[in-house]
């Protein structure tokens, strides 16, 4: 396993706190709830690795959770594969160590002294080709002075939230706040259920996953584009009723996924996700990364934001104004690249159906030319051993001349960029069907 620090990363990255076993322990769920909860992690992990070059998961988040457990550790290949990148503490160099000093800890003790923690610091141990390592003090510190900050400043998202629900907050709660020595996400829904407003608590817990959430990202160095998608709700401009999150997913499926539709009148699975298995994931992810689909995708989200007049000195915190014009833009490059790509698609395509014709026609030229590849060198051996070199040479060149004039006549056009976005839902689609013929 390489320990590596943020900066020597090159791939996109998604920071990912899902798994916490925190934002779950709120609530008391039924055997239903849980089941759709597993399925919608696994769906997001999903689309991550379609979409992403690595997906940066909390150490702690991996070992604590039983979902985590339940997830990923029947699939040590996502970690093996570099996809699921671990985040460690930069004081340890392995997980199971790190599990010890969990352990080690009190107040932490019961919830990581569990067969299944071990059992997943071993497969991380052994399986993990990478992780990334980060410092516990910087992170804590800067989710307290944020917080405090953006409750204190009235025109930080947070207020704005507050001020529209028409909650009042007491003047003493960022004090409290910052007067605890090493602040964590308890401690916040702790003082928030003390103002006994339950919106106020309802937002400010939110909040604090949120900022939460941007203090892990920041540390790996993984800032998600759309970070706040837990935090409120967001209207798409394709969507007719409703109101709806600005996810990643709604991003892929409801932006890009609808733009590729309108721009190739083609039909696109909306069960895709459900549809793919793990490895199959696995293995369309080496090709996103491969052929640069997930790097353009990216890039295009990080520049459109680059391009946006944030308020946020930091950047990190958009206020729904800048959501919007977020959404707008971000529709409007994906169509401006969808548009620049098309004819190259379009005509990349076309040369595939007439490999496809000439094969065809040089099967009828040249007889067994279109047997299967096995077929094809049994009679070509069987030929030999019948002396019948000339007549095999000849039906070569045949196929030869008729195809080599057509690949040349191939290498004279003037080949534009490779249509990266559309070639890789092509693709998508194309293991998806595969899939469901087979089933069939």
């Amino acid at each position: 396993m390489r320990l590596v620090w943020p900066e020597s990363i090159s791939l996109s990255r998604a920071y990912f706190t899902e798994l916490d076993r925190v934002t779950y322990s709120q609530v008391a769920w039924s055997e239903d709830d849980v089941a759709g909860i597993r399925a919608s992690l696994l769906r997001k992990l999903k689309l991550l690795a379609l979409v992403k070059g690595h997906v940066v998961i909390a150490a702690s988040h991996l070992l604590d959770s039983e979902l985590a457990h339940e997830i990923l550790l029947p699939h040590p290949r996502l970690f093996s594969e570099g996809v699921i990148v671990p985040a460690l503490r930069s004081e340890f160099t392995g997980f199971s160590d790190f599990l010890d000093a969990k352990i080690a800890e009190t107040e932490e003790a019961d919830r990581f002294a569990r067969p299944a923690s071990r059992d997943m610091a071993q497969m991380l141990d052994s399986s993990a080709s990478l992780a990334v390592q980060w410092q516990v003090d910087q992170t804590a510190d800067w989710f307290k002075q944020r917080l405090v900050s953006d409750l204190e400043d009235e025109r930080s998202l947070l207020r704005s939230c507050l001020r529209g629900d028409g909650v009042i907050v007491p003047d003493t709660l960022a004090q409290d706040i910052a007067g605890v020595s090493r602040l964590g996400r308890g401690d916040v829904y702790r003082l928030a259920r003390q103002t006994r407003d339950k919106r106020l608590w309802e937002v400010l817990c939110i909040y604090a996953d949120f900022v939460y959430y941007l203090s892990g990202a920041r540390a790996v160095g993984s800032e998600g584009v759309l970070p706040q998608e837990n935090l409120m709700d967001f209207t798409l401009s394709d969507l007719t009723g409703g109101r709806t999150h600005l996810s990643d997913m709604e991003v892929f499926f409801k932006i890009f996924v609808d733009l590729v539709k309108t721009a190739t009148q083609t039909h696109f699975p909306v069960d895709l996700l459900d549809a793919l298995s793990v490895e199959e994931v696995l293995d369309l992810h080496q090709i996103a990364t491969q052929e640069q689909f997930a790097e353009k995708y990216a890039s295009i989200q990080e520049k459109t934001k680059e391009g946006l007049a944030i308020r946020d000195p930091e950047r990190l915190i958009l206020l729904m104004g800048e959501l919007q014009d977020y959404e707008v833009s971000l529709r409007d490059q994906l169509a401006a690249a969808i548009t620049k790509e098309l004819p190259v698609y379009a005509r990349e395509h076309r040369t595939k159906e007439e490999r496809d014709f000439l094969n065809a026609v040089a099967s009828l030229v040249v007889p067994y030319w279109g047997l299967p590849g096995d077929a094809k060198e049994v009679l070509v051996s069987g030929m030999r051993v019948l002396g019948l070199k000339g007549a095999l040479g000849a039906m070569r060149r045949k196929a030869e001349r008729c195809l080599g004039a057509f690949d040349r006549m191939l290498d004279t056009r003037d080949m534009e960029a490779k249509p990266v976005l559309l070639e890789f839902v092509r693709k998508l689609k194309e293991v998806y069907s595969g899939k469901m013929l087979r089933a069939w």
